[in-house]
């Protein structure tokens, strides 16, 4: 059955930021299936999706289960979430006119509500969205569609580090050498790996770390893919540290071990 769906005005620069993270030859991250359930638990919904819009196919995780499946794309109600930075809730499919008459609402047993958070890896670009499905209609709250939004974000974080992994970007151990025999302070420097655990300590998105911190996102992700400590005379990474030391993260650097984060 075809039926049509709206596009992005990107949906050039979509397909592109999606294909680059090479995802959809099921290579997702394990935390993953830790946030499905999560969001089967949060919201008591029997059906918790994460689809993936490609030029034809919704990709589609579901639940816990590993690996993706396909359908069509047209069928998607995704196609309708990634079009905005919000969530899109439907309360009723069957009393709403654009999808009275679709099969997933038809089948049995029915989709009836519907609501989808947008996986948004960038400014303006959404390549999928998580998503819970109910049988019967329901009410949606605006404290829900926070969480829900949130969720995506931490998906999208999922996807970016395990990206760097897969791309051998992530960081290493980092060595500071000090001068044999004196007696002086040398400040360390934090690490890639630092950043990245400093934030998921406090819960931020790289968003929400940028904004804090005073710095672009794109400043964030280019500290999370270094593969080399991060020079005390970047003040981008001086103000990243200052950021999460503020929200009470506390920097560790011990000999012979990797350095690491740890609450204040």
């Amino acid at each position: 059955m075809t039926l049509p769906f709206p596009t992005p005005a990107n949906e050039a620069e979509r397909l592109e930021a999606l294909h680059r993270l090479k995802i959809l030859d099921g290579g997702l991250p394990a935390g993953m299936d830790r946030i499905c359930s999560i969001a089967q638990d949060l919201f008591q919904v029997p059906v918790v999706l994460m689809v993936f819009l490609d030029e034809s196919l919704a990709w589609i995780k579901k639940g816990p289960r590993p690996g993706l499946s396909e359908a069509p794309r047209n069928l998607s109600f995704c196609n309708y979430t990634i079009m905005h930075d919000e969530v899109f809730v439907l309360n009723d499919a069957k009393a709403d006119r654009r999808f009275a008459d679709h099969p997933y609402v038809t089948a049995d047993p029915p989709l009836r509500f519907y609501a989808g958070a947008p996986f948004v890896t960038e400014p303006g670009i959404r390549i999928g969205s998580i998503c819970l499905v109910d049988h019967v209609p329901r009410d949606f709250t605006p404290r829900q569609m926070k969480l829900l939004a949130n969720l995506a974000r931490l998906v999208v974080d999922e996807l970016w580090l395990h990206h760097l992994e897969q791309a051998g970007l992530a960081a290493t151990e980092v060595h500071c050498a000090g001068a044999s025999g004196l007696d002086f302070h040398i400040e360390p420097t934090i690490t890639a790996a630092q950043v990245r655990a400093g934030r998921g300590m406090v819960n931020w998105s790289i968003r929400e770390l940028a904004e804090v911190a005073g710095v672009a996102p794109m400043t964030v992700k280019r500290l999370e893919a270094k593969d080399d400590a991060l020079g005390v005379s970047d003040e981008s990474a001086r103000a990243v540290r200052e950021a999460l030391e503020r929200a009470g993260v506390e920097f560790v650097f011990k000999p012979r071990a990797n350095p690491g984060v740890r609450p204040r």
